[in-house]
């Protein structure tokens, strides 16, 4: 186990394209990483209409794709996460995940162009085992602190 949590802390560390800061395998079906995102990570397809930035995950498994959850928090100081999706100040923030990654975008509510952020993003990004998932039906998956609190996430 403890080979199996080295392994996914240094797959982690090597294969994001923002900055990570902290890892922490929360339970043997938790684990949970925290993202740095700089404003040049963000990038844009469509002239300013949206921005999105992508993670390479591989413990997020076809497993956990498929039957397990994955929760995506963001914070722009370091200090409050809030659940996506979310609508923020006529800003729609929202990810997508497949096999082994995650992408967060952003767009206008009312399709105007936006601006890349200006300063740091910080995202969290929590995958769980669906074995472990259906141990607590009752569970708010947009409380962060809930969810930590279950799993054990420091």
């Amino acid at each position: 186990m403890k080979k199996l949590t080295l392994l996914l802390i240094l797959a982690l560390g090597g294969l994001s394209a923002c900055q990570k800061e902290v890892v922490q395998p929360a339970s043997p079906q938790a684990y949970s990483a925290v993202y740095t995102i700089n404003p040049s990570d963000w990038s844009t397809s469509n002239n300013g209409i949206s921005y999105s930035t992508t993670f390479n995950i591989p413990e997020l498994s076809n497993a956990i794709f498929d039957h397990g959850a994955v929760i995506v928090y963001l914070s722009f100081d370091d200090n409050i996460y809030e659940a996506l999706p979310e609508v923020f100040d006529g800003i729609s923030y929202g990810a997508i995940h497949s096999p082994g990654a995650v992408t967060v975008d952003y767009h206008a509510v009312d399709g105007s162009n936006v601006s890349a952020p200006g300063g740091v993003v910080y995202a969290k990004i929590i995958l769980i085992n669906a074995q472990q998932l259906s141990m607590h039906p009752g569970l708010n998956l947009k409380d962060y602190n809930a969810v930590k609190n279950t799993f054990g996430i420091r």
